[in-house]
């Protein structure tokens, strides 16, 4: 079976969250049944760029969830449909698409979903969200199912210096973007867990690096982030996701001109301007960073109780009440060193050694969710492999050049 995988690679691989390029790859990774081309859609590309593609290579395409970010950009996403709807509408293969902040611009997914014919959608919002982000009156009987964010990379584990809490160079690390006011309170927790932890350990005694981080400015990314998270001996964090959805970009537009104008409003000036009646009426859901910090046996302090199952509270993670109420007895737990490492043991022995939430996992659940297809065997398949290979390739190394330029030019 040959699998197009259409993913997005906006910057150089050290700039480029792990996450994003350990999940796209995994397939090919993992899967060893079937052939995987992988091709950069970038800024969603030209028609010339696909015209090497003809109705008899390709069984499966999968619209990676780097290449569905591209619908927040206004400038390419109109090309990209129409050109995805030219080549794909009827191409006689299954169509996928993965999907992640599905809240976002939901309508552009549906719309790529019905011009294409989507066969399924994996999204990572929870079962019983689906049917305010994917109501069957819209998208019929397209089928949708429930993925996680990110996965455990097995690989990492030996790359990884393991010390013991006692020898780790902080006590309590942390990193989070401020984001717009369009994710609602839900998006608003994972930064106000900065300045709130930062005002509580200022007199702790602990060794912190707690920071608020700007794009990718702050950021710690690539291998790097596994070495910070590994240095120290507690991580704090929360679900992600947004409190409701932006389905069409209006609560967006709406609070980027009230914003830009009252540039210190709080979220709750800003909700009751832009979106006074709007409820908060979806699930938040397990970041990728649980599974980093699992691989890392750095003690988790979580917001909540509810982290899909994967995680058991007060055993493999601290929990600290939605509220904050419990905040003193959760900074005594952070103080004894002992149970935070016990934590932390908890953790890795649950989630990393019970392999349960591996991407090898996750990649053989997948194409067996696809569904296998024989593609027809003759005496040219792998002629067709190597050109369709080539083919990509030459687009892959356009786009990069393409990133290199443009990030000299910024420099």
């Amino acid at each position: 079976m040959r699998v197009l995988v259409l993913w997005r690679q906006c910057a150089v691989d050290m700039k480029m969250r792990k996450t994003d390029i350990d999940h796209a790859f995994s397939f090919q990774r993992y899967d060893k049944e079937n052939e995987y081309f992988y091709f950069n859609i970038y800024n969603g590309r030209f028609a010339n760029d696909y015209n090497w593609i003809d109705k008899k290579m390709f069984d499966v395409v999968i619209f990676h969830y780097t290449a569905m970010e591209l619908r927040g950009l206004d400038r390419h996403w109109a090309n990209f449909l129409q050109l995805m709807k030219l080549i794909w509408r009827e191409y006689p293969c299954k169509k996928i698409i993965m999907s992640q902040d599905d809240y976002t611009l939901t309508e552009r997914i549906w719309d790529l979903a019905l011009g294409v014919k989507v066969d399924k959608i994996y999204t990572v919002m929870r079962k019983w969200d689906h049917s305010i982000l994917y109501p069957k009156s819209m998208l019929g009987n397209i089928e949708i199912k429930t993925v996680l964010t990110g996965y455990v990379e097995e690989s990492y584990i030996d790359k990884i210096t393991y010390r013991d809490h006692r020898q780790r160079k902080y006590d309590v690390v942390y990193r989070a973007c401020k984001l717009s006011y369009r994710y609602g309170k839900q998006g608003q927790l994972k930064y106000e867990l900065v300045p709130y932890f930062n005002k509580k350990l200022k007199n702790s005694g602990f060794i912190y690096d707690i920071a608020s981080t700007n794009d990718n400015k702050g950021a710690v990314l690539g291998n790097s982030w596994f070495d910070f998270l590994a240095s120290s001996r507690t991580v704090i964090g929360c679900l992600g996701g947004a409190g409701f959805a932006d389905i069409t970009g209006e609560y967006d537009k709406k609070v980027r001109e009230y914003t830009a104008l009252h540039t210190d409003a709080t979220y709750e000036e800003t909700k009751e301007v832009c979106f006074p009646d709007v409820k908060e009426n979806l699930t938040g859901v397990v970041s990728p960073r649980i599974f980093d910090a699992a691989i890392t046996k750095t003690c988790q302090i979580l917001v909540g109780e509810d982290f899909q199952e994967i995680l058991r509270p007060n055993v493999d993670y601290i929990v600290l009440n939605t509220d904050f109420s419990n905040i003193d007895e959760v900074i005594i737990k952070m103080k004894d060193i002992d149970y935070c490492e016990e934590i932390a043991n908890n953790c890795y022995g649950h989630v990393v050694e019970s392999q349960k939430y591996t991407y090898k996992k996750f990649a053989k659940w997948l194409i067996n969710d696809i569904g296998l297809i024989s593609s027809d065997e003759n005496n040219s398949i792998n002629d067709i492999n190597k050109y369709i290979a080539r083919m990509c390739k030459k687009n892959n190394d356009t786009v990069m050049n393409e990133i290199l330029l443009k990030e000299e030019k910024e420099r």
